[in-house]
């Protein structure tokens, strides 16, 4: 039995950060990829500007996540002996560790 290919409809230009959020929400991203209506990227240097951009950019935008209450405490110390607050410093490794990635990939 063959395996058929589900029709995905491409992200109109122009999209909303909220309806591509949706769109890749809705759409599995190996679908996305065997019906190549996404690729894989190898050049990262757009992602770097908007990384060097980003940070100088107020700090609106949230991320919630929940970890271990051992790891925050873990955190929050770590964090007060760098005189800052614990989601300060997640947020500076957070960008530093993304800079990592995209230099490495």
């Amino acid at each position: 039995m063959k395996n058929k290919k589900r029709a995905i409809p491409p992200l109109r230009k122009g999209a909303s950060e909220r309806e591509i959020v949706r769109w890749t929400s809705k759409h599995d991203v190996f679908d996305r990829l065997d019906t190549d209506i996404s690729e894989v990227a190898e050049d990262h240097s757009d992602l770097d500007r908007v990384l060097q951009e980003a940070l100088f950019e107020d700090n609106t935008a949230q991320l919630n996540m929940r970890i271990p209450p051992a790891m925050k405490a873990v955190l929050s110390r770590l964090a007060r002996q760098r005189t800052t607050d614990a989601t300060t410093l997640a947020r500076i490794w957070l960008a530093e560790r993304i800079e990592r990635e995209l230099k490495s990939g």
